[in-house]
C-alpha cells in the first residue's frame, strides 16, 4: 500500500523532539539542586508530565505526517495508553539522572529500560490505528528501531546527568547541542519504526471513525509548544525566585551579625 509523508509535519516533529530534550536537560539540573524531598517530587511529577507530553507529541505529529491512500483515525483509549507510557518513561528518566551518582551499571540498565519504554510508546501508538489486517513489521528494521531507542536513551541519560553542573564552561551551548542530538535520535527511532511497518494491500483502518488526524494535529501541535515553553519559563522563574530568596537570607544574616558587633 502506498504511503507518503508531510514534510512540514516531519519538521515540526523534529522541533518538538529537540525542545522536549532541552526541557529535560534543564529540569534535570533544577531537580538535582533541590534540597527538599517534597519539592523534588513536585518537580519530578511536573517535569515528567511536560517531558512525556513532549515526547508523545513528537511521536503523534510524526504519525500525522504519515498518510495512506485510505482514511485514517486513532482509537482514543489506545492513544491515551501511549501517552501514559511516555509520562512514566519521562519520570523514570528524570529520577535516574537527578540521582547523586550514575554508575555504569545504573546508566546501562536505565538506558535499556527507557529505550524499551519509548519503543513501547511508539508501537502502542501505532496500534491505535486498529489496522485490519494487523500491521506486519520487518524483523530487522523493527530490531534496529529498538536498538536506536536504547542507544539514544543511554546517551540522553548520560548527557543529562553530565550537564547538570551549571558551573562548567559553555553549559548553555552544550545543552543546546545535546538537545539537538537527542531530538534527532528520538525522531530517528520513530521514523525507523515507521519504516518497519508494512501495510497489506486492501488494509482498513478500524479507527477511521475515531479521532481524526486533523483534529489531533490542531490539538497536539500548539499544546506541545505551549506546555514545553511554559515549563521552561516556570523553571527559570522558580530558579530566579530561589536565587533572590537565598540572597535576601544572606543579607539578613549579615545585618544580624553587624547588629551583634555594634552592641
Amino acid at each position: 500500500m502506498q504511503s507518503h509523508y508531510n514534510l512540514g509535519l516531519v519538521a515540526f516533529s523534529l522541533m518538538i523532539a529537540t525542545l522536549a530534550s532541552y526541557t529535560a536537560l534543564d529540569l534535570a539540573d533544577r531537580i538535582s539542586l533541590l534540597a527538599y524531598a517534597r519539592a523534588r517530587q513536585i518537580w519530578l511529577a511536573g517535569g515528567a508530565l511536560a517531558m512525556g507530553f513532549g515526547i508523545w507529541s513528537m511521536h503523534f505529529i510524526g504519525m500525522l505526517s504519515f498518510s495512506l491512500n485510505i482514511p485514517l483515525g486513532y482509537d482514543l483509549a489506545v492513544t491515551g495508553y501511549s501517552l501514559v507510557i511516555a509520562v512514566l518513561v519521562s519520570w523514570f528518566a528524570l529520577y535516574i539522572v537527578t540521582r547523586k551518582d550514575l554508575g555504569v551499571v545504573r546508566l546501562l540498565v536505565g538506558g535499556v529500560l527507557m529505550g524499551l519504554g519509548i519503543a513501547s510508546m511508539h508501537y502502542v501508538g501505532m496500534r491505535a490505528l486498529l489496522m485490519e489486517p494487523a500491521i506486519d513489521y520487518d524483523p530487522a528494521i523493527f530490531a534496529a528501531s529498538i536498538v536506536i531507542a536504547i542507544v539514544a536513551s543511554t546517551a540522553a541519560l548520560w548527557g543529562a546527568h553530565t550537564l547538570r553542573n551549571t558551573d562548567q564552561r559553555y553549559v548553555m551551548r552544550k545543552r543546546i547541542g545535546t538537545a539537538c542530538v537527542m531530538g534527532v535520535a528520538i525522531a530517528g527511532m520513530h521514523y525507523t519504526g515507521m519504516a518497519a511497518a508494512n501495510f497489506a494491500a486492501g488494509s482498513i483502518c478500524g479507527a477511521a471513525g475515531g479521532v481524526r488526524p486533523e483534529w489531533l494535529a490542531a490539538a497536539v501541535i500548539p499544546s506541545a509548544f505551549v506546555i514545553l515553553i511554559v515549563t521552561l519559563l516556570l523553571f527559570h522563574l522558580d530558579a530566579r525566585a530561589k536565587f533572590l530568596a537565598d540572597s535576601v537570607a544572606q543579607l539578613n544574616e549579615q545585618v544580624d551579625r553587624m547588629r551583634g558587633l555594634t552592641r
